[in-house]
C-alpha cells in the first residue's frame, strides 16, 4: 500500500499540469513540515493522508451518494 503521492497521482487526481503539481507539491510539504517539525517526507512526496485532508478530497462513500440522488 502506498503511503505518499508523487506528481504523476496528483496530476491525475487533480488534472492539473506537472508544473502546477510540483508547485502544489511544495507548498503541502511546506505545510507539512511546519505542522509536524519532526517528521521527514521524501523529496517530492507527500502523504496521502495529509494531501486528502488538506485538499479535502476524500471519496464520497455509497451513503453520501445516495444522499445525492
Amino acid at each position: 500500500m502506498k503511503d505518499y503521492y508523487n506528481v504523476k497521482d496528483i496530476i491525475s487526481i487533480t488534472g492539473a499540469s506537472q508544473s502546477w503539481c510540483y508547485e502544489l507539491i511544495r507548498i503541502l510539504r511546506t505545510k507539512f513540515e511546519r505542522k509536524y517539525p519532526d517528521s521527514i517526507t521524501p523529496q517530492g512526496k507527500i502523504p496521502i493522508w495529509f494531501f486528502e485532508e488538506v485538499m479535502k478530497n476524500k471519496r464520497v462513500s455509497e451513503e453520501d451518494e445516495r444522499r445525492i440522488d
